[in-house]
């Protein structure tokens, strides 16, 4: 039996998602790296794609620190090795400055998580912690992409997370919520806490944070049965309706759970509720939309109201339209590659310079994250795309940075 058929049969058996023919889909690879991991000083998780005037972009990666020998931790690659395809180099962001030292809590210590809204700003996610040390309290962080410089820093208090513990898995941004006048200069901030079992919202107009915790943000009894140390992840992920829509919500789920959940995003923003004694009486706002009746990883909605989420060692993505029902008529494969979506860290929209959306993942060889090996050649990360209207309507791939980098041959 051929991989292909072997992954169309564990669909068909072990998913709710309906039992489909599978093709390889060819995504575009902007960047693979075969050299990061030496040492074991570059493990990056996340990325972010910034598309500038003329088809001009710039590639942000996030590089948690392992050890205090890793020169950097949020990264972007050399403008002057932009177009190449194979193990690009890489130089700090904003500077080398805020890098060093590891341990100084004015710089960056770790950074985990990172998002680009539409006002050129890139925000960032600062665990503060060095192998499962917590060297600083976490924070975020705002740089104004322009001018490559610090506009907000908001340092976490103590009641939102728990030092040593909080992975922070998934961070989201939404602008719509802060009003007209005050979008480019507010923004809510969403971020999953997968080991902290709980979801931080920032609010960075009134420069206040706080923590949401419920049943379903922890791995289930099943779940925490599993011998893997991602068993005891809880919520992965976090995603938003599109901005437009009249009744928003947040989705999430956890890293081993089949089921996606909702809440209404006005409660989420509604910091008094959450605050007070009587907050679980708001708490069977917590619904399931339904099962996959299997793992998924990272997840994004797209403007449209689709969200994605990349199927766990089935080198697969899926897709949901918002408001169907959560069943296997619904869901539905857009791509099919295990060569190129293996474990997916990060998964983003952006924006290229015609305004078109476009989907990109950092995938990563699973070993390198249970301490394995790989061949001196062998791809340890990548980062591929396509246009979400590429993935929907099944057409060829195609991204905005592709008219100005080769696709590898």
């Amino acid at each position: 039996m051929s991989r292909i058929q072997s992954a169309v049969l564990l669909l068909c058996v072990f998913s709710a998602v309906q039992c489909q023919k599978l093709y390889v889909k060819q995504l575009h690879t902007l960047h693979q790296w075969t050299n990061l991991s030496s040492s074991h000083q570059f493990l990056p998780v996340d990325v972010d794609i910034e598309y500038g005037d003329e088809g001009r972009h710039r590639t942000f990666l996030t590089i948690p620190r392992l050890s205090l020998e890793t020169p950097f931790t949020l990264a972007t690659v050399l403008a002057s090795d932009n177009e190449l395809v194979e193990n690009p180099r890489l130089e700090p962001y904003p500077n080398a400055e805020w890098h060093i030292p590891p341990n100084n809590c004015s710089g960056i210590t770790s950074a985990i998580r990172t998002f680009i809204d539409e006002c050129w700003r890139l925000w960032v996610v600062d665990s503060g912690q060095v192998n499962s040390l917590q060297l600083c309290p976490p924070q975020i962080l705002t740089f104004d992409l322009v001018k490559d410089e610090l506009v907000q820093r908001h340092t976490l208090p103590p009641n939102a997370y728990t030092p040593r513990v909080s992975i922070f898995t998934a961070l989201v941004v939404d602008l719509a919520e802060s009003g007209a006048p005050n979008k480019c200069l507010g923004g809510k901030a969403y971020i999953a806490d997968a080991w902290g079992y709980g979801l931080i919202v920032y609010d960075s107009l009134t420069g206040k944070s706080w923590r949401i915790e419920h049943e379903s943000m922890k791995p289930s009894s099943v779940e925490r049965l599993a011998r893997s140390s991602n068993s005891h992840a809880g919520i992965f992920t976090v995603s938003l309706s599109p901005s437009e829509v009249e009744d928003r919500f947040l989705y999430f789920h956890t890293l081993n759970g089949f089921n996606e959940f909702a809440i209404p995003l006005s409660l989420v923003n509604n910091e008094t509720v959450w605050q007070s004694a009587n907050s679980s009486a708001v708490k069977d706002q917590f619904r399931v939309l339904g099962t996959r009746g299997i793992q998924c990883e990272s997840e994004v909605m797209d403007n449209s109201g689709n969200l994605y989420c990349s199927l766990i060692s089935l080198g697969a993505l899926i897709s949901w339209k918002e408001h169907s029902n959560y069943t296997a008529d619904d869901l539905r494969v857009v791509a099919y590659n295990p060569q190129k979506i293996k474990f997916v860290t990060g998964l983003k929209i952006n924006r290229n310079s015609k305004g078109e959306e476009e989907l990109w993942a950092l995938s990563s060889e699973p070993k390198l994250f249970v301490g394995g090996t790989l061949r001196e050649s062998e791809v340890e990360f990548q980062i591929i795309g396509c246009r979400t209207a590429d993935l929907l309507a099944n057409t060829p791939c195609t991204v905005g940075a592709a008219e100005t980098t080769p696709t590898p041959v």
